[in-house]
Formats: C-alpha cells, sequence, structure tokens
C-alpha cells in the first residue's frame, strides 16, 4: 500500500466501475482493493467473516464473489436492506423480468399517477419541481412491480436516479446546494434516458452472481455477544471519529424509500450510531456523561484539551470524541467475545483533528483492542486523506 498519496483506489472511486459494488455511491464507502489484500495477506483461508458495520455492503460482497460465508450487521434499515440487495443471487428469470419491466416503466410513466411528496425539509432545494413530479411517478411504477426481487433492483435504479437529479452535494459536512434554476430544462425524456441507462448496468452486474449469499442482519453491533456464532477474521470500516454523520447523505434514500418518515427519526436513529451527530443527537451529547471507565488515560487528556480550545463548540466535541471511542471500546470487547482463537480483526479507520488536537484513532483502536483481550495489536498507513493537514487513513490489526 503507498501510504503518501491520496490513493483513489483505496476509496469508494475505486469501485464505481466493479460491477455490482458500483451500484450507488456512498462517500463513506471504502475500497473493494483494500478488502481483497487483506484476504490474500492472510496466512487462512477464511471460513466466517464478520462485518459489524456494513454500510455499502463492500467486504460481504467481496467475500460472497470468492465463496467466503459472511454475516454482516448495520443498525441502518437502509444499508441492511441495500447490502442483502446488492449480494443476493438472482436467477434468470429476475434479470429478465427487471429488464422487461423498465421497459414498461419507460413506455408508460406518463401513466402513473405521482406518489406523495416524502417529508424532506424544504423539498425543493434538493428537486425542481418537474424533477419531482417525474420521481414521484417514477416511485409509484416501481411500487406497482409484485415480484419483490425485482422491485429491489428497480429501488436500486431509482436511487441512483434520484440522487443524479438531485441539486445536493455532499463534498462538505454540511450538505450543500446549487440553484434548482439550473435544471430547469429538465422534461421527462432525460430522467427517462438516465433511468434506462442505470436500469441496463445493473441487469448486466446482476447476472454476475456471487458464490454464496452472506447473511445481512439489521442491528446495532455495540453487543454481538449473543450472536451465536464464531468468526475467525473481522473486516470493517466504521465510522470515522470526525463527527460527519453518514445519515446526512443516506437522507434522501431514506426518506423516498420510506425508510423515514420525520427529522426526529433520523436523530434518533444517527444517536444510536457509533459517531451520530445528527439532529437532535448533538444535544444529547452536551448531557452524556462518561462513565464505563474503558478509555486509556491519555484519551481524557486529549479531550480535555479540546473542550478548553477557543471554539464555541469545542465542550461539546470534546463530549463527541469521548462518547465514539466508549462506543468502539464496548463494540471490540462485544466482537472478542464472537472471535475464534487464532482469528484476526482487521479495522480500517481515519484519524482526526479538532482546533489543532490530533486524535490518534490508530493508536487508540489498538490500545482499545488490547485492552479487550486481543493480542499483537497494530496499524499501518493505507492512504493519506488530506492534502493540508496531517490526516490518514490506517489498517488496524490484532490477533486473538
Amino acid at each position: 500500500m503507498e501510504k503518501s498519496k491520496q490513493n483513489a483506489q483505496y476509496t469508494f472511486k475505486y469501485n464505481k466501475s466493479l460491477g455490482r459494488h458500483g451500484w450507488l455511491r456512498l462517500t463513506p464507502a471504502y475500497s473493494v482493493k483494500i478488502v481483497q489484500q487483506i484476504i490474500e495477506n492472510l496466512d487462512y483461508k477464511p471460513q466466517n467473516v464478520l462485518e459489524p458495520f456494513s454500510g455499502s455492503g463492500t467486504t460481504e460482497l467481496v467475500c460472497a464473489n470468492l465463496g467466503i460465508p459472511s454475516v454482516a450487521y448495520d443498525i441502518n434499515p437502509f444499508l441492511a436492506w441495500f447490502a442483502e440487495t446488492k449480494t443476493k443471487q438472482y436467477v434468470a428469470e429476475i434479470t429478465q423480468e427487471f429488464t422487461d419491466t423498465t421497459e414498461n416503466i419507460i413506455e408508460n410513466i406518463g401513466a402513473f399517477n405521482p406518489c406523495e411528496y416524502p417529508p424532506i425539509y424544504r423539498i425543493e432545494r434538493w428537486w425542481g419541481a418537474k424533477q419531482l413530479d417525474f420521481l414521484a411517478r417514477l416511485k409509484s411504477a416501481i411500487l406497482d412491480i409484485d415480484n419483490a426481487s425485482v422491485r429491489d433492483l428497480h429501488k436500486i435504479a431509482f436511487c441512483r436516479t434520484l440522487i443524479s437529479l438531485s441539486n445536493a452535494a455532499f463534498n462538505h459536512v454540511s450538505t450543500s446546494f446549487k440553484d434548482s434554476t439550473e435544471n430547469s430544462y429538465f422534461d421527462d425524456s432525460i430522467g427517462i434516458e438516465m433511468y434506462d441507462s442505470v436500469c441496463h448496468t445493473i441487469a448486466e452486474t446482476a447476472k454476475i452472481q456471487p458464490i454464496v449469499e452472506p447473511i445481512i442482519i439489521n442491528a446495532n453491533s455495540m453487543n454481538l455477544d449473543s450472536c451465536g456464532a464464531c468468526f475467525d477474521t473481522v473486516i470493517t470500516s466504521p465510522p470515522y471519529p470526525n463527527r460527519i454523520s453518514y445519515i446526512r447523505e443516506l437522507r434522501p434514500y431514506m426518506y423516498w424509500l420510506d425508510y423515514l418518515s420525520s427529522s426526529d427519526a433520523a436523530s434518533a436513529l444517527d444517536w444510536e450510531t457509533i459517531g451520530g451527530t445528527w439532529g437532535s443527537a448533538t444535544s444529547k451529547l452536551s448531557s452524556w456523561k462518561y462513565k464505563s471507565g474503558l478509555l486509556p488515560e491519555y484519551l481524557l487528556d486529549i479531550a480535555d484539551n479540546i473542550s478548553k480550545a477557543d471554539n464555541k463548540s469545542a465542550e461539546l466535541m470534546a463530549q463527541y470524541v469521548l462518547k465514539y471511542f466508549d462506543d468502539i471500546a464496548k463494540h471490540l470487547r462485544s466482537v472478542y467475545e464472537c472471535m475464534c482463537d487464532g482469528g484476526t480483526v482487521h479495522y480500517i479507520v481515519g484519524n482526526s483533528n479538532f482546533y489543532g488536537n490530533t486524535v490518534p484513532s490508530e493508536k487508540i483502536y489498538s490500545d482499545l483492542l488490547v485492552a479487550a483481550g486481543f493480542q499483537n495489536a497494530s496499524y499501518q498507513i493505507v492512504r493519506k486523506r488530506n492534502c493540508n493537514k496531517e490526516l490518514f487513513e490506517f489498517l488496524i490489526t490484532a490477533k486473538k
């Protein structure tokens, strides 16, 4: 692994042209190449892999294509559905029906009545009136499909289309929007061409079948003690301690597909997610108290320094860092109980910086793994994440 560059091959960008891995762009997704290299470098063949932060399903799809059984957890119901849909085996009849229903939707899109718009705050910032009307009719057409597997493939294509037609950008901590008048030229023909192209790509890649199907579980991975399985390998990339809420990027998909119906529900889910800071989760941080005693003393000192920074959010961010690693400490102890003797864990995670205070995730994770009972914890740099700051992505490994 090259350490000095911002290598796109180790990010979600590498996945875009790799079959099902490119079905939906999610910034937090990590590279297929990293997972492949981890597996190739093992001195044993994994028999049961655990992915406790499933996300877009990268680890389990790589394993599925190699014939390696895996179990993946994600607290977000949309992500659990997405990973299951992405890793499923589809018989020829399903992919053919998907193609046939695509043609029917394209030919008859004007005949469908629009569904209700999702209750997204200021939805007009996200899509212009014409785009909204098209998407609402497209969703109605998809919901009219009887076969659940075919309908799920269309939902993936729908997500691709709705984000391509949106005015949103996710390249900052907060979502930004371009002027909706820039897309005033839109008509159904543009949306149909876009949807047809996406469906064609999905149909072709859905024909390439994984060797095995993983098990996807919609549950919190902070407590895996009762999972009842024994895993020999963990390959995962948890949320980074960088206060960027992943739910912000998932919101449009989750609202349109009825996984969310209010901002309160989004906030509640984000609070349960490790590293979540969306909506009311931020205010809850102010009253959260560190009580577990699981964190190393030097991390408490780092948090104290963060809290003293000259910034109105300094104390809140100090709380955020402590809660993030407190949750991770509980998670790692839970993972230890599910591991077979001799099994290995592999975490891809980035460090962070708050007001000039570096949070060395690589060292903290290593120390927390050892405290949980693991041995031989070590880390290496995967890539540089930012040209202007000392931010890196690390691969942290340990053995039971």
